[in-house]
């Protein structure tokens, strides 16, 4: 049934704008210390965890950023949602490149309107 829910959730996600694209992946994914990104990035997470987290990243690449390059926001993107796909493969210290790549600050510099 959380499947069916996230799937559904999803599928309403993707006919967003862009800025309502990435807001909701910023809150429902990646915003605070008991977000979905934190407990993957820090290892806490399960499984399916790292794959719902996955599938709201690879929303991101296909956007354009509030402010800043586009080539710089394909960049981040591309990197943070490689981290991802390697967190939910299980493949050895991939969390530590996830934390790297999902470094808010680096991203929202150069890239976050206002």
């Amino acid at each position: 049934m959380k499947t069916t829910l996230f799937i559904l959730s999803l599928a309403a996600f993707t006919s967003l704008s862009a800025s309502d694209a990435i807001e909701t992946v910023m809150k429902e994914a990646m915003k605070g210390d008991a977000s979905l990104y934190k407990k993957v990035a820090t290892g806490k997470g399960t499984p399916e965890d790292a794959t719902k987290l996955l599938e709201y990243v690879k929303a991101l690449p296909a956007e354009s950023p509030p402010e800043g390059s586009a080539a710089s926001w394909k960049e981040k993107t591309a990197t943070l949602v490689a981290a991802a796909q390697d967190v939910a493969a299980g493949k050895s210290g991939a969390t530590a490149v996830l934390q790297k790549a999902g470094n808010c600050k680096a991203c929202h510099s150069e890239h976050k309107g206002k």
